[in-house]
């Protein structure tokens, strides 16, 4: 036994790690209590129950080094690894450990082991995550003719998978809590493309899917073909050929609807059976609920993110906002989730501006898509990432991606320097000071045709305008509107809201088109009642009639309209009025506050504030309200007493982080 430990530790490389820290039997290690900064009881709810996460790092390679310059260097004393069994889209395993899951039933564990040493060695104090990796390895994909990373909705689909995948997944577990229940502290559930649940099939189907679609239809009380609605038939759309009337074309609508929920049914099944395994103090966590997600997957987040069996949410930092200058933000509606008692991970994985460099010495294969172009923006734009989760009480973790990220000591500097911050304000819930509401309606979504390249993305295009001009911002899904106090907010933004029922109506009327607010809509909201498309209920919401400026994509496309009962509606009927400048002007004339003169990020709570630019210079820093003491939290410095606003000399680039003391 102790010969074959010995030859597979060689063979995973980390037999020169043991050999300078000790010896360790995999599934007997002490362990230390963990320190505030841990892991432990991953998922704080708002009601306060459990202790926050802070920080952790993650990497998809071996990383035994970088590991433990994170937790003895840098204070970062959690880690995430994944029990991965899969190729990512480069061929490459997205765990450099052999896979666990060989056969029916058949697993060969002692990967795990190997990957717990490393864990052992180069983090012994500190709570861990254990991604399960729940896809389809290379002899079930051959079995079931069909690959759950690729075709995640035709999976959920299929009874085989489900019924093979839970078994593994109840395994996995079972055995990860009899060797190492002491040092796990989260569990997380990974499947579909790069683990995030994402399908990207367009409605692409299959035997197994029809039958999942023909069972769907009769639970909800509808009766359409037996096969799914065609590629063609979903690319194409009554109305402007964008979208669906559902006097004709309901079905395609409710396809839509089946196709997120058949997602979201597997990883709420997932979830309830993980739970039952394991102890309360345990957490369940997924990738879920992004924002950009448009009929790929995650059009069931209003079930998924309230779903009691799920603790935490992991979402990247936004893709097409990284720039230095932007304000990044998180993929996925974190105001959803912790309306619901759940704990957003924001993960930091932007690439660094010489990774392909980097990559090149440690002899390794990398995609060459980065947004950094200087060791000054790297360093920037990871504090950006670390304080934009601070002051939105999400946690986080460094994302090591391809083993290369975090190469340069001075980006290093700024993680450790980010730590004490962190532990000081672990426990701090200040609200919200957003003014400005973005509001987004997978129902709505559900008319849309697929892959519509000019209203598809609203959400996430009007999010990267409202994201760099000044103030802060929440977002939610519409249907969190019921359940949120709305007073704070003096404009809500509504770009996709085609379908206004009668109930929806009513709580439009009383809760956001109320006296002295702001309420912005774009393309044709309210033309779908849920039964029919008639685009002259527009008016009513907008004041104006449906595609009034429509061939104007500037400024003056922008209409708007005092409406009866004190409040005012905004309308574009192309999207493309919205830019960064005119949104702003919009929320100027609603009464937002905005804490700079220049298109620069700001990310603000009742307590901290950080502000972001590309291009600095000295600006006058104005605070909705005077505090007694605002205090550069990276340098100690007291920048101004008894003050409502301040002056900075901002670098370029630069990132400030205060905090506000009343």
């Amino acid at each position: 036994m102790l010969l074959r430990r010995l030859f597979v530790l060689l063979a995973a490389g980390l037999l020169p790690v043991i050999a300078s820290a000790g010896t360790v039997t995999p599934g007997s290690v002490s362990v230390a209590p963990v320190p505030d900064g841990g892991l432990r009881m991953l998922g704080k709810p708002l009601t306060g129950e459990y202790p926050p996460l802070l920080s952790c790092y993650r990497s998809f390679k071996k990383q035994p080094d970088m590991g433990r310059i994170f937790h003895d260097e840098l204070g970062v004393k959690g880690r995430c690894f994944a029990a991965g069994n899969v190729l990512n889209g480069l061929g490459q395993g997205y765990c450099d450990y052999p896979p666990i899951w060989v056969g029916e039933g058949k697993y060969e564990f002692e990967h795990l082991d190997e990957q717990m040493i490393e864990m052992e060695m180069t983090n012994p104090d500190g709570g861990l995550i254990c991604m399960i990796d729940l896809d389809t390895p290379v002899w079930l994909t051959r079995k079931l003719r069909m690959d759950s990373f690729t075709h995640i909705s035709i999976a959920c689909s299929n009874p085989r998978w489900r019924e093979m995948t839970m078994r593994y997944m109840k395994d996995l577990i079972a055995y990860a809590e009899e060797h190492y229940g002491d040092r796990i502290d989260a569990y997380m559930l990974c499947g579909g493309s790069t683990y995030e649940w994402l399908d990207h099939l367009h409605g692409y189907t299959t035997a197994d899917k029809d039958r999942a679609w023909a069972d769907w239809q009769k639970k909800h009380g509808v009766q359409y073909e037996a096969s799914a609605p065609s590629l063609t038939a979903l690319h194409t759309a009554a109305f402007e050929n964008r979208l669906y009337d559902p006097a004709t074309e309901q079905e395609k609508a409710d396809y839509w609807r089946f196709n997120g929920e058949v997602v979201g049914d597997a990883l709420m099944a997932f979830a309830r059976e993980a739970r039952a395994m394991l102890p309360k103090n345990k957490q369940i966590g997924a990738f879920f609920g992004y924002i950009w997600s448009i009929n790929n997957g995650h059009m069931d987040s209003e079930r998924v993110l309230t779903c009691p069996d799920i603790d935490f949410f992991a979402a990247p930092a936004s893709y097409g906002n990284r720039e230095i200058g932007k304000g990044t933000g998180s993929g996925a509606f974190f105001h959803t989730a912790m309306l619901h008692g759940k704990r957003l991970m924001h993960e930091i994985d932007c690439r660094p501006h010489d990774l392909v460099e980097r990559a090149k010495r440690r002899h390794q294969e990398v995609r060459d898509r980065h947004q950094w172009f200087s060791q000054e923006e790297d360093i920037v734009g990871n504090v950006r990432e670390a304080c934009f989760a601070l002051v939105n009480h999400a946690d986080y973790w460094w994302f090591d991606q391809w083993g290369a990220y975090y190469d340069d000591p001075k980006v290093r500097e700024w993680i450790a320097r980010m730590e004490p911050i962190q532990q000081r304000f672990k426990d701090d819930m200040s609200p919200s000071v957003a003014e400005i509401l973005l509001v987004s309606d997978t129902r709505s979504m559900f008319y849309l045709k697929d892959g519509d390249p000019w209203v598809g993305p609203l959400v996430e295009r009007l999010r990267n305008r409202v994201n760099r001009f000044g103030a802060p911002f929440d977002c939610c899904l519409f249907s969190d509107l019921e359940k949120l106090d709305l007073s704070q907010y003096k404009i809500i933004m509504l770009p996709h809201l085609f379908v206004i029922d009668d109930a929806r109506a009513r709580l439009l009327r009383e809760k956001v088109c109320t006296p002295g607010r702001t309420v912005l809509f774009t393309y044709a909201p309210g033309a779908i009642d849920g039964k029919t498309l008639d685009t002259k209920r527009v008016e009513a919401w907008t004041g104006v009639p449906y595609a009034t400026g429509k061939g104007d994509e500037t400024e003056t496309g922008i209409i708007t309209t005092a409406m009866p009962g004190g409040w005012t509606a905004v309308y574009a009927w192309n999207p493309v009025c919205f830019t960064e400048t005119t949104t702003r002007k919009v929320c100027e004339a609603a009464g937002v506050h905005f804490y700079v003169d220049d298109l620069w990020p700001v990310f603000a709570n009742e307590r901290l504030l950080t502000i972001h630019c590309k291009e600095g210079g000295e600006r006058t820093v104005r605070l909705p309200r005077k505090v007694s003491q605002v205090v550069d939290l990276f340098t100690g410095e007291v920048v101004a007493k008894k003050a409502k606003s301040f002056k900075v000399n901002f670098a370029s680039p630069d990132i400030r982080l205060y905090e506000l003391i009343p």
